[in-house]
């Protein structure tokens, strides 16, 4: 007896959002209820007088996908209250709420409803909604929309994430230019917002340059194309709010603060540079020193004590660095195009 062979092939759902609406009309004049998306999947409960060909009419779905979709399904008898996976899941992301967001700007961006959002987070009230807290979100977007493609020189950049312009740990110069990855932007923001939280009367740090929303030549740099690279000031004892691009000597740099932003992006190893002035990399290292960091982490990220000239290290020197300091993201995994 020959082997059978049977070739399954993943229902994708164009959109969700139409497929709520036009189950909730129903048919008939009956009132089925939406369909449940969790991080499992997707999932209609049927109701009295539903028959298969018109649950898959109005969800846009063939009756074959959806016997494929539900193991064991008997097309011909269906209970009410039986429950029905009628697509693939979504993504599950804990956002946390930040100075500026809104419900409708968090629907845009996850590509969801408002209606949706506050099913998902029953305790919210109204459209309010609290700096701090955590939401839960179920996205059809994938991990990383953003695409860096090509190299940081000459490069562009796809799906563009913009800076808050609005947070308590940084103050954005240049909006026009405060565009970067979804890694970038997250990667740089979440690491300020940590010294800002954890060490008290942190000023708010500026941050200047990342990319233009599409990429592309900025001027004034040679980089600064694909959107991984910041401009970013130095923390300094007693600046005023906000610490702002300053040339600054040894002395004037705040070190346990410096590094304690550097040291989160370089444990993660989310950043191929750090481009700093020569003169300050010898207070930041003693302050690695003094916090016990291994002595083959510290020369493998820092050019310092190797001199000037030295290309090795991760926080290394480059010409006119004295007033603020430059970080490259590295590649993100989803980013096949990026250099």
């Amino acid at each position: 007896m020959g082997t059978r062979w049977l070739l399954v092939a993943v229902l994708a759902i164009p959109s969700l959002a139409g497929a709520q609406d036009r189950a909730a009309n129903g048919a008939r004049g009956r009132a089925p209820t939406p369909p449940e998306i969790t991080e499992e999947g997707t999932f209609y409960t049927v109701v009295s007088g539903d028959t298969l060909s018109e649950i898959a009419e109005r969800l846009q779905i063939s009756v074959d996908d959806l016997v494929l979709l539900n193991d064991g399904l008997n097309p011909d008898r269906l209970s009410v209250g039986q429950r029905l996976r009628v697509g693939s899941g979504r993504r599950r992301v804990e956002h946390r709420v930040v100075p500026g967001d809104t419900l409708a700007r968090l629907a845009m961006r996850y590509r969801v409803t408002i209606p949706e959002l506050r099913r998902w987070n029953p305790r919210m009230r109204g459209d309010a909604i609290r700096e701090g807290r955590d939401l839960i979100v179920f996205t059809p977007l994938p991990a990383s929309l953003s695409r860096s493609v090509g190299n940081a020189n000459t490069g562009h950049l796809e799906h563009a994430r913009q800076l808050p312009l609005h947070h308590p740990a940084l103050f954005v110069r240049a909006p026009a230019h405060a565009y970067g990855t979804d890694e970038t932007v997250s990667w740089l923001v979440d690491a300020i917002a940590t010294v800002h939280r954890e060490m008290p009367g942190t000023p708010r740090l500026e941050v200047h340059d990342l990319s233009r929303e599409e990429g592309g030549p900025l001027m004034g740099h040679h980089s600064h194309t694909s959107g991984r690279d910041a401009d970013v000031a130095y923390y300094r004892p007693n600046c005023n709010e906000p610490c702002t691009f300053r040339t600054i000597g040894p002395s004037d740099i705040d070190a346990p603060r410096q590094w304690a932003l550097f040291r989160q992006w370089l444990e993660a190893d989310r950043v191929e540079a750090i481009f700093v002035d020569y003169r300050l990399q010898r207070a930041l290292y003693e302050q690695a020193v003094s916090e016990g960091v291994d002595r083959h982490l510290l020369n493998r990220w820092f050019q310092y004590p190797r001199e000037e000239g030295n290309r090795y290290g991760i926080i290394r020197h480059h010409p006119r660095h004295a007033n603020h300091f430059h970080v490259r993201f590295r590649c993100h995994d989803s980013d096949e195009e990026c250099r």
